[in-house]
């Protein structure tokens, strides 16, 4: 199975918010989604898992309107 990698980042003036999506060993999709402030070093991780890659690009989706809907710049 091909291994299909990606990244998107947002930015605002003050923060920023990254989700990398990459296949684990077990053939699983993973989101990995880091988010936090430019100005400070506060910031979070959060990992999601999926069985299919279509679910895990629903949520790239989900993440993508609620960054555009906060002032958030595709970088």
């Amino acid at each position: 199975m091909k291994l299909e990698l990606g990244i998107w980042k947002w930015r605002s003036d003050s923060r920023y918010y990254t989700v990398r999506l990459q296949q684990n060993l077990f053939n699983e999709w993973t989101l990995i989604k880091s988010w936090g402030g430019l100005q400070n070093n506060l910031g979070n991780l959060a990992v999601q898992t999926f069985n299919h890659i279509d679910d895990a690009t629903k949520e790239i989706e989900n993440i993508r309107k609620r960054r555009v809907s906060r002032h958030y710049k595709i970088v």
